[in-house]
């Protein structure tokens, strides 16, 4: 039973990180085509970001290809995660390094702008 347990929440945490790396990735393309303007509760909260309009429609538009990238790595393991569940490690991992990836890139663009 334990031995289940711990795989089901394995599971729910792959699929969360999967769903969590989809909505960064539709946050990232609304607010750099302008859907979603500067504010205090939607979208990256960086420091770079939030300076003006045009800093935060930069590094939105930068974060976009990585979140979508990391998003279709994730979604591949969550699947393989079915057969599996060792790979919902691997939904883990694109959760965590495409985090990372979006936050550097998003950060250097809005710096550059």
């Amino acid at each position: 039973m334990h031995t289940q347990d711990a795989a089901a929440n394995l599971a729910l945490l792959g699929w969360i990180s999967t769903g969590l790396l989809l909505l960064v990735a539709v946050l990232c393309i609304a607010a750099a085509r302008g859907a979603i303007a500067p504010n205090s509760f939607v979208g990256l909260r960086l420091p770079a970001l939030t300076r003006d309009e045009e800093t935060w429609r930069a590094g939105h538009a930068a974060g976009q290809m990585p979140a979508i990238v990391a998003f279709t790595i994730a979604l591949v393991f969550s699947f393989l995660g079915l057969m599996s569940s060792v790979a919902y490690w691997g939904a883990i991992a694109a959760f965590a390094g495409g985090l990372t990836w979006i936050v550097i890139r998003a950060t250097r663009a809005a710096n550059a702008a």
